[in-house]
């Protein structure tokens, strides 16, 4: 009994390359294939930390963390499986007409980067911050979705961006997970 009770509890996956391996249903995966999020063209645009918070490539020694929200149809219902970037951040400069100097908030997740994400003429973008201790800056302007405005404050918890993406055009929405 309990030989059969034992052989009940196992079962055979025929892998992509046909070679077959026996895993126990109680950590039997749905797919054996890592779950990536898609952008409109078919390509690979980031892997999930979580529901709405995504990991991108921005170079080969460089992810970030990204976000998406669902995209909603014209009853204001989320159209099932899209997903498009989230805005709404904003970036802090150095210079009087957000042209140099950006920083950003450093980030309250455990090893991840600091981001923000901006809507602009061009698209989303997507800044990054630096890795390591965030410091007071002397601020003389901000950056929203609603344009740059003049700001002249002293701000702390910043790391100065490493780098910027254009989300919208690097990975076209609508996106999903495959």
């Amino acid at each position: 009994m309990a030989t059969w009770i034992i052989a009940a509890c196992v079962v055979v996956v025929l892998t992509a390359n046909g070679v077959a391996g026996a895993q126990s249903t109680g950590v039997m995966s749905p797919s054996l294939l890592p779950v990536v999020l898609v952008d409109s063209t078919g390509k690979a645009a980031a892997k999930p930390l979580n529901e709405s918070i995504m990991l991108v490539a921005i170079s080969s020694s460089v992810t970030a963390p990204a976000s998406i929200r669902p995209i909603y149809g014209p009853d204001r219902r989320t159209a099932s499986g899209w997903a498009t970037w989230q805005a709404g951040g904003s970036v802090l400069f150095t210079s009087p007409d957000c042209t140099a100097g950006a920083n950003v908030y450093s980030s309250s997740y455990a090893g991840v980067r600091a981001t923000t994400q901006v809507q602009t003429l061009a698209g989303i973008i997507l800044y990054v911050g630096a890795i390591g201790p965030a410091t007071t800056v002397s601020v003389q302007s901000v950056l929203y979705d609603t344009g740059c405005a003049p700001l002249v404050i002293q701000q702390n918890g910043l790391v100065p961006v490493l780098a910027t993406i254009n989300l919208t055009t690097v990975y076209p929405p609508p996106l999903s997970f495959q």
